[in-house]
């Protein structure tokens, strides 16, 4: 991690999937058991690599409220930028060919667009797993909310170790910084805590603060995208059900359990 610090890495992407180990075990990403996820982000960011992690909903076995527990998870790791989807089977992998030969394919194809509904019958009813993720998206983008864990995790993240030589920002570069400057910290109710975090990462942290305040901007696209997602979601899911009589899920609670444990 030093060299990559040292070479002008300043992020990385980590495929957390999901909180629960009952999941990871099933999924036999034994590897994410390894060391406690919290420590292991921590350790990450004080090296001075901003964490990006990707999350998953709707694992066989999983018990209700995996959405808030990714919620959990994230806010106490203060990871800024959680990128969040709903379980895919993809064409001619080993989940895609035991869910064929158990009958549970929806489609034969697969979208890993996160505004796209899982393409498989899950162990759970499938309007409780897109309830728990469309309320997951909004609430992990919510403008205070991702405030307050860009400030956090920028407050812990290590300093740059490849000094880059300077140059004029660009006209491009001015009307991005322009545009974030007025819409987090004009425009919505949260300004004064966009300055206060932005004052306070300038104070603390001076290394990092343009970074900061690049992935202040980056939550400009999700506020957007997490619409989208509820949008799409929902239409997709009123759709099957319309066509679907029978609740959507394969087991009932009991055996939902037993699978779990």
């Amino acid at each position: 991690m030093q060299l990559m610090v040292e070479c002008n890495f300043n992020a990385v992407f980590v495929g957390i999937e999901t909180p629960d180990e009952s999941s990871l075990q099933f999924t036999k990403k034994f590897q994410n058991n390894r060391n406690p996820l919290t420590e292991a982000v921590e350790t990450i960011t004080k090296a001075g690599l901003r964490v990006m992690a990707g999350f998953i909903i709707g694992f066989d076995g999983e018990k209700s409220g995996a959405g808030d527990r990714i919620i959990k998870f994230v806010e106490q790791t203060s990871i800024p930028t959680a990128l969040f989807s709903m379980l895919q089977a993809l064409p001619d992998t080993a989940l895609w060919h035991r869910l064929n030969k158990e009958g549970r394919l929806l489609k034969n194809n697969a979208n890993i667009n996160q505004a796209t509904l899982m393409n498989f019958i899950p162990t759970r009813p499938l309007e409780e797993i897109a309830e728990e993720y469309i309320e997951a998206f909004w609430q992990l983008y919510d403008p205070e909310k991702y405030l307050d864990r860009t400030y956090r995790h920028f407050l812990m993240l290590g300093a740059p170790l490849c000094k880059t030589p300077f140059k004029f920002p660009s006209l491009i570069d001015l009307r991005a910084l322009f545009t974030v400057c007025w819409r987090q910290g004009v425009v919505r109710k949260s300004r004064g805590k966009f300055w206060h975090h932005l004052f306070g990462i300038i104070k603390n942290n001076p290394g990092v603060w343009t970074h900061y305040l690049t992935v202040c901007a980056h939550n400009e696209h999700f506020l957007d995208y997490r619409a989208i997602v509820r949008s799409n979601i929902e239409a997709q899911l009123a759709e099957y059900l319309a066509n679907n009589s029978q609740p959507v899920s394969l087991v009932k609670q009991e055996e939902q359990t037993a699978i779990a444990s």
